[in-house]
């Protein structure tokens, strides 16, 4: 279908308002020159995987963070060499690796997520709580959104 000049301009400034807003949120929830570590933010929302789940196949890890398995590989093996991760192949299939983190992996994990912590509740205390009410209801919708847009592309 296409769209008229107007809903172009429209369009166009949808998604510029989504890639702004997209962009403040990420530098407010993912402080990353607060954690004061030697890591990318790549290297650390990878890392930050492993705060709901236990392990991944790079399979896993690759289609989370949307990337190719050798660019997922690549940034796996640097945080092997930092000492946060470790690989492991499977016993029953040889040809499936999991990755799951280290000790010191798993520090570095309560680390991130409790300066992440910090920082948002930082943020709230400036909100009323009608103002949480909303933020909180407005992060869960956008989320069900990304969430249903990424399922139904993976479908086609």
């Amino acid at each position: 279908m296409k769209k008229k000049p107007s809903e172009e301009n429209n369009w166009d400034a949808s998604i510029c308002r989504i890639l702004k807003a997209y962009n403040a949120i990420s530098r407010s929830i993912n402080p990353t020159q607060l954690l004061k570590v030697d890591l990318t933010s790549s290297q650390i929302k990878v890392l930050a995987s492993f705060a709901d789940q236990e392990q991944f196949t790079m399979t896993e890890l690759s289609r989370a963070h949307a990337v190719s398995v050798s660019t997922m590989t690549s940034m796996v093996d640097r945080l092997i060499q930092n000492g946060l991760l470790d690989r492991q192949r499977d016993d029953k299939d040889r040809r499936v690796v999991r990755v799951h983190l280290t000790p010191e992996g798993m520090k570095m994990v309560k680390h991130v997520m409790n300066v992440r912590r910090q920082e948002l509740e930082k943020f709230l205390q400036e909100l009323s709580s009608p103002e949480i009410k909303e933020f909180v209801q407005s992060i869960e919708t956008v989320a069900r959104f990304l969430s249903k847009a990424k399922d139904s592309l993976l479908i086609k």
